[in-house]
């Protein structure tokens, strides 16, 4: 079996029923061709480099699954009727995957690291914008050390 990448730019504005719907055609596939889904990566919603049907923005996914080859032509007829998908990119990852199971396994990992990261990025987000509200409302972050004076004068 070969290992296979395919990533793809939804528009920002779809609901998350409509990316499952997308996600759950992409499985079907795959499955339907005895295919082995890997992993899914959700990278969020980015600035395109140049404006695609007058979206600057564009939410966009990774996946990665094993596969003889026949689902790439039809996961790409699927992406090209759907008015929703922006753009899409199918590459061969890896010709020749000789043990599928512990493939598997390290898709289980990387899926656990990237959830771990991105929760760690999303608390992070969160700290920074607490931070932000504070300095709005005028009140001092709690990394200022008020005993230290903020500039000095070198020039008295």
């Amino acid at each position: 079996m070969r290992e296979y990448e395919f990533v793809y730019v939804i528009q920002p504005d779809a609901t998350p029923e409509r990316e499952a719907e997308i996600h759950q055609r992409i499985d079907q596939v795959v499955a339907d061709q005895n295919g082995r889904f890997l992993l899914r990566d959700d990278w969020g919603k980015r600035r395109l480099a140049y404006e695609i049907k007058k979206f600057q923005k564009g939410h966009y996914f990774q996946v990665n699954f094993l596969g003889s080859g026949k689902e790439i032509g039809e996961i790409e007829r699927l992406m090209r009727i759907d008015s929703d998908v922006l753009r899409y990119l199918s590459v061969l990852a890896d010709e020749e995957v000789t043990d599928i199971e512990t493939r598997v396994v390290e898709a289980a990992k990387q899926a656990a690291e990237q959830a771990q990261r991105r929760a760690e990025r999303e608390a992070e987000r969160v700290a920074r914008e607490e931070r932000d509200k504070e300095r709005e409302r005028g009140a001092p972050v709690g990394d200022d050390d008020e005993d230290e004076p903020r500039f000095r004068a070198d020039d008295e």
